[in-house]
């Protein structure tokens, strides 16, 4: 028997950050598809908004991100740290810093360090993959 479930977006710790990974490689495709729309339109379809676009559907797996989950106090800060710019990111308040390709590629990395520290902290041996 499965269990009902209210979480549109999942909740959990290892498991949103799995959610949010999932979208790592459509930064790429989101970039490109606003490069292409960008010239029919020069004043439209910007790499910030490329980026916010981005960030908009994958920063929806920290809805109910659970960082206090993490083992460690030091994990459950960068964890707390991630969730909160990503959640920033994908709706920008008027005046504040829209995301850049950097953070994209900061949050992605940063995402994939914690599954990492995480399975270190719990016992787990790690080695950070050449083809990451």
């Amino acid at each position: 028997m499965t269990s009902q479930t209210n979480s549109e977006f999942g909740k959990g710790l290892c498991y949103c950050l799995g959610l949010f990974l999932a979208h790592a490689d459509r930064i790429h495709s989101q970039l490109e598809t606003y490069s292409n729309l960008r010239k029919a339109n020069p004043d439209l379809f910007k790499e910030d908004s490329a980026v916010e676009m981005w960030f908009n559907g994958a920063a929806d797996h920290f809805f109910e991100f659970q960082p206090d989950s993490a083992p460690t106090s030091a994990l459950r800060r960068r964890c707390k740290e991630l969730g909160k710019l990503c959640l920033k990111w994908r709706l920008p308040l008027y005046g504040d810093k829209k995301p850049t390709i950097d953070d994209a590629v900061w949050a992605i990395q940063e995402a994939k360090d914690l599954l990492r520290l995480i399975d270190e902290a719990n016992g787990i041996p790690t080695e950070k993959g050449q083809w990451e």
